[in-house]
C-alpha cells in the first residue's frame, strides 16, 4: 500500500526567512508561517483560529527563499509535515508543526501593494500611440448555421 505525506498551505510569513549553511555547504532557509482559519462556533461567535508552522527548505531553492521571503508576504508552501514535542521555557509541553518544503511561491508582497496615501508614480511623458484594432468582418461564405436556425435537416444526411 502506498504512503503519502503531503501538505499544501497558503498563509503569511511570520518573519523574514533566515539562511544557514550546513558544514557540508548545503543551504537551509527557514521561516515561520501563519495560516488563519475563521469559523463560527455554536454560540454564534466568530473565531479566528491561527495555526503556526515552521517552514524549512533545503538545497538550491533555499537561497531563493532566504533572499525573498519577508515578514507579511502571502506565500504558498507545499511539503512534508512532521511534528515535534518540546518543553517551552515555562516547562509546558508544546507541539511544533514543521514542514520540509519542496515548493514555495510568493502570492503577494505587501510592499508591492499601492499605498492609497501616495500619488501614483509619474510615467514617462512620451506615451506610445496605440494601434487601432480592427474587428474582422464576417464572411457570409464562412458562416455556420446557428443551432436555432429553424431549419430541420434529414437525420440520414448528418455527417456523424
Amino acid at each position: 500500500m502506498g504512503r503519502l505525506n503531503k501538505i499544501s498551505l497558503i498563509g503569511n510569513a511570520g518573519n523574514d526567512a533566515e539562511m544557514r549553511f550546513t558544514p557540508s555547504g548545503d543551504g537551509v532557509a527557514s521561516f515561520s508561517m501563519a495560516v488563519g482559519n475563521k469559523y463560527t462556533n455554536r454560540e454564534g461567535m466568530e473565531v479566528d483560529d491561527t495555526q503556526w508552522f515552521r517552514i524549512s527548505m533545503w538545497g538550491r531553492r533555499a537561497e531563493f527563499v532566504g533572499n525573498y521571503i519577508k515578514k507579511g508576504m502571502q506565500v504558498f508552501v507545499e511539503g512534508k509535515l512532521s511534528s515535534e514535542i518540546y518543553q517551552d521555557q515555562a516547562g509546558e509541553t508544546k507541539v511544533a508543526l514543521n514542514v520540509r518544503a519542496y515548493d514555495v511561491q510568493i502570492f503577494q508582497d505587501p510592499a508591492a501593494q499601492p499605498n492609497p496615501m501616495q500619488p501614483p508614480p509619474q510615467s514617462n511623458p512620451v506615451q506610445p500611440q496605440p494601434n487601432p484594432v480592427q474587428e474582422p468582418q464576417p464572411n457570409p461564405a464562412q458562416e455556420q448555421p446557428s443551432v436555432d436556425s429553424g431549419t430541420e435537416e434529414d437525420p440520414d444526411k448528418l455527417p456523424w
